[in-house]
């Protein structure tokens, strides 16, 4: 067996997600939706606050500062709004109220504010898609960080909002999201890590992408596209997939290995070794077989069960010590 293979990964069984592991993964996401939510009913409620105050629906027309709320309300979209002159936008509503407000009488205010809701599930939906996706990340970076803190790796992270480098000592759980890269010195070596980077020798996007040194200032655009465009400079690259629901997961290895048979198969053509590596929660038992196999025979790296602390934890010191 390779050299590289997690050490609390001695059969493919012990790649599998658990029942209880996607009962509890099932369970963050349904609590992650109802805090979201959260931000929509207020929305909701202080839309119905303005609302409250107009005994005719078409009066409503004249408020401009509720006019975005009110093209929610009857379906008209953000790029609808964006593109239509104020006329015709204020004409739609007002067809919109005649044909939904003013029959529904004395409850036209809960049929308008319904509707809000409505159009606010759409959003939510798209918002939790993209959590989902972010949550993974979270948690890959926090277990990085975990791996520097406890070696004692004096490191660095890369605010993707205030397009800065800060200091280790400050990071904090809270910040997990906003982290784009990390960089840290191991000894005389110093490592960079990118997440979701488009790597010009595969011409695709990458979950996690590893350099071999942080001689780059990713600031200078000139200088970062160069260094991201040598072979040379690269150690390893990964797949991540955070999606728990067990439906979904062979689609999610498929896509994976897919990227992962790209990476080995680009870099390959420049007699160029990476290592490659692959992170997932939801890991059915077809997959943990064919997973295993391939770390067994080298062809994968390493692996890891999102969902398994001692896994993810031994994945990544493995990963700040390469």
């Amino acid at each position: 067996m390779g050299h590289n293979l997690n050490k609390y990964i001695n059969k493919p069984e012990d790649l599998e997600t658990t029942y209880e592991e996607t009962k509890i993964g099932f369970l963050s996401i349904a609590l992650r939706k109802s805090k979201e939510a959260n931000y929509y009913l207020g929305l909701a409620s202080a839309f119905r606050t303005i609302v409250d105050d107009y005994e005719a629906p078409l009066d409503l027309i004249k408020n401009d500062d509720i006019t975005i709320s009110m093209c929610q309300a009857a379906g008209i979209s953000t790029k609808a709004i964006g593109y239509l002159e104020p006329k015709d936008t204020k004409d739609l509503l007002t067809d919109f109220i005649q044909e939904y407000l003013i029959t529904a009488g004395d409850s036209y205010v809960d049929q308008l504010i319904n509707r809000f809701l409505l159009s606010q599930g759409d959003a939510l939906g798209g918002r939790m898609r993209n959590i989902v996706g972010g949550v993974a990340g979270e948690k890959l970076t926090q277990n990085i960080i975990s791996a520097l803190r406890i070696r004692n790796f004096d490191f660095e992270y890369f605010d993707k909002h205030s397009k800065i480098w800060i200091k280790g000592e400050y990071f904090q759980e809270d910040n997990s999201n906003l982290v784009k890269a990390i960089k840290w010195k191991n000894g005389d070596k110093s490592r960079l890590l990118y997440y979701d980077l488009t790597v010009p020798v595969v011409k695709k996007n990458i979950d996690i992408v590893l350099f071999n040194n942080s001689n780059v200032n990713n600031k200078k655009t000139k200088e970062f596209k160069e260094f991201i465009s040598d072979h040379h400079n690269y150690l390893a690259l990964g797949e991540l997939k955070g999606g728990i629901d067990p439906a979904g997961a062979d689609e999610h290895w498929k896509t994976a290995n897919t990227a992962l048979t790209r990476i080995r198969d680009a870099f390959g053509k420049l007699n160029s070794e990476v290592f490659t590596i692959f992170i997932g929660a939801a890991i059915e038992a077809a997959m943990a077989k064919e997973i295993y196999a391939q770390c067994e025979s080298q062809e994968l790296t390493n692996c890891a069960n999102l969902t398994k602390q001692r896994q993810l934890s031994e994945i990544c010191d493995w990963f700040v010590t390469l």
